[in-house]
Parts: C-alpha cells; sequence; structure tokens
C-alpha cells in the first residue's frame, strides 16, 4: 500500500506483561509500516512489566531503526503510560494501539484517508468482549460526555487516530482513562471534527484488564467532576478553533 498523501504518523505502544503477544504484534507493525512509504515511527512504552517483555521489547528496537523505546521502573498505570506516548510522539497524527491483540493494527491504513476531512478518527467497538457491568461501565463515561457538554466520545476508550496538535494544545485535569474522554470533548468544543469508525475487535489474547477497579472508577468519577468545573466555571470549553 502506498501512502504518499497521507499524514506522517507516531503509532505508539503501551506493555504490561504482554510476553504472549507483544513480540508478534511489534513485529506485525514493522511488517506492516516499512513497506507502506508511509512516514512513521514506532513508540513502545514498557509500564515497568515483571515478565519478558521488556527483553522482547528491546531486542525488536535493536533491529528495527523506525523503534523507539520509553519505559517506567514500575507500573504506574493505563492513564500515565497513554500520556507518556503522547507527550513522545513527533509526527503529525498519533495512533496508539494495544499489544494484547484486540485491534488489528493494519486498521491504521483504513483510518487514515478519514484524516482528510477529519481530525480525530475513532475506531469504535461494534461489540466489546466484555461482560455485563464491564459494558454497563463503558456505556456510562460515554454517555456521560454528551449528557454533560453535548459532545459525542462513541467510544472514548477505543484505539483512535488524532492530530497531535490536539494534544499539544489542551492541558488536562483528569487524573484518571478519563483524560481521553476529556481530551474529545475539548478538541469537539474548540471546532475540531471527530468521526466514527466502527471495527470488529478480538477478545484481548495477553494482559489483564483493570478497567472496573473501584480505585479506578472512583477516580474516573472525580474526573468528570473536574472537567465538568473547568469547562463550565472555568470557560475551558470556550476556545475557538484557529
Amino acid at each position: 500500500m502506498t501512502s504518499v498523501n497521507f499524514p506522517s504518523v507516531s503509532v505508539g505502544f503501551p506493555v504490561y506483561n504482554e510476553e504472549e503477544t507483544v513480540g508478534e504484534v511489534l513485529n506485525e507493525a514493522h511488517r506492516l509500516f516499512s513497506g507502506s512509504g508511509l512516514d512513521y515511527e514506532i513508540l513502545v512504552c514498557n509500564d515497568g512489566s515483571i515478565d519478558r517483555s521488556r527483553e522482547i521489547i528491546e531486542d525488536l528496537a535493536s533491529q528495527f531503526p523506525h523503534f523507539r523505546v520509553i519505559g517506567h521502573q514500575r507500573n504506574l498505570g493505563i492513564h500515565t503510560t497513554f500520556e507518556h506516548l503522547y507527550r513522545e510522539a513527533k509526527k503529525d497524527f498519533v495512533f496508539i494501539n494495544a499489544t494484547d491483540g484486540q485491534w488489528d493494527t493494519a486498521l491504521l491504513f483504513r483510518m487514515l484517508p478519514l484524516t482528510e476531512k477529519a481530525d480525530v478518527v475513532i475506531a469504535s467497538r461494534r461489540k466489546k468482549p466484555y461482560g455485563v457491568l464491564r459494558n454497563f461501565i463503558s456505556y456510562f463515561f460515554n454517555i456521560v460526555p454528551f449528557v454533560l457538554f453535548g459532545v459525542r466520545t462513541f467510544d472514548a476508550g477505543a484505539v483512535k487516530l488524532l492530530k497531535r496538535e490536539i494534544i499539544e494544545r489542551f492541558p488536562l485535569v483528569s487524573k484518571s482513562p478519563f483524560s481521553e474522554a476529556e481530551r474529545l470533548i475539548r478538541a469537539s468544543l474548540a471546532g475540531y471534527r471527530i468521526v466514527n469508525y466502527p471495527v470488529e475487535v478480538y477478545r484481548r489474547k495477553a494482559g489483564r484488564s483493570h478497567g472496573v477497579k473501584p480505585k479506578v472508577l472512583l477516580s474516573a468519577l472525580a474526573d468528570v467532576l473536574r472537567v465538568w468545573h473547568s469547562i463550565h466555571c472555568r470557560g475551558g470549553g470556550r476556545e475557538i478553533r484557529r
């Protein structure tokens, strides 16, 4: 696939104890991008893994010139890891995918053409491989932005392709994974265009989800209040796009 007209992309992968799948996912990413003609970089953030993930990542990075590895000495969680990847990104758009096998990295090439008319492309899940409780929590945190801010985030926790300028422009108040929704809320209120691109996903092949831990849920609920106060009481949602 040629990509002469596509924007440049930073492709990020957060990793935590995913030795079973991380090598396969990163090798596939190298295969996809190295022959694509795309202007890209691959960032891998090892979030304090205690299995063989770090060794696998470093071995691949020594072979592939477009790979850049960053890491944490201890596990800091998905929010901090995502934000670290966002800060390190250098290209025009940023695409962060998991290394647990849920999303095919190749879907990026189906999303890139949409950037001609969109600033954010969300690869929302047609069917989420969760139980009843997790599905309810996901639904709740995706309906909140529409109810409180009039913004459709579609599936804020899904893989997405977004302009790096959005990341740089909006300082966030969230301290939990609700930051993914906050970034979309602020971008939409400022006039950036968000489109939905529904996809099929798989059940995770490695790692564990921590989205339903009470501590994470309470932190996300606190962030909803922080974002509401920041936007409605401090004027944080009144920015006009340049």
